[in-house]
């Protein structure tokens, strides 16, 4: 059976075709996975939002224009994502519980910095400056940040490097005082 075929059949809502399709195109998934964190979504719930997606796709696919099935559906899927990234961040759909309050300067810079689709020249921006920022800490705040990646608490980092919670606050602070300034973009005017 080639793939036009599976193509009709999985519009009419065959689940081998589209189960078959799935497979076949899991590859852009997982590349789309990578591109995009969606909060509490493990593998099988990707897997699901590609089906979803191949029936879609499928549906809306005309093979006559000049594009092939799985450009097309990398673009259904990809717009999926983002609406499903839209939805969880809809205040209304925020519980309370999970909410940070933050100050209006870091409110500020997380408007600056909030993408959904990140380019490569930002991952090697990010990259470089990550390198930079690594040089920037003294060998404490580099332990700290470290920790702080392994998504260890402040009270556990402090336990870990044995010292009072105190220094490891400020380490913190002073981690959080260096990223910024590195990554906060340089006005021109």
């Amino acid at each position: 059976m080639n793939e036009q075929q599976l193509i009709a059949l999985a519009a009419r809502g065959d689940n081998q075709s589209i189960l078959k399709l799935a497979n076949q195109y899991l590859p852009v998934v997982w590349k789309l996975r990578r591109q995009f964190y969606l909060r509490q979504f493990d593998e099988e719930d990707w897997k699901q939002e590609a089906r979803i997606a191949i029936h879609r796709a499928a549906q809306q696919y005309d093979n006559q224009n000049n594009c092939s099935f799985g450009a097309f559906y990398k673009l259904v899927l990809n717009n999926q994502i983002i609406d499903l990234l839209r939805r969880s961040r809809a205040k209304k759909r925020c519980p309370e519980q999970e909410l940070l309050s933050l100050d209006a300067s870091d409110e500020e810079l997380i408007g600056q910095f909030a993408v959904l689709v990140v380019s490569p020249l930002d991952v090697v921006y990010v990259h470089q400056q990550l390198a930079a920022f690594a040089d920037l800490c003294s060998t404490f705040e580099g332990e700290v940040f470290a920790a702080l990646l392994q998504g260890l608490s402040p009270q556990a980092i402090a336990q870990l490097l044995q010292v009072e919670l105190n220094p490891v606050l400020n380490a913190m602070d002073r981690c959080r005082r260096k990223l910024r300034q590195l990554l906060t973009p340089v006005s021109t005017n």
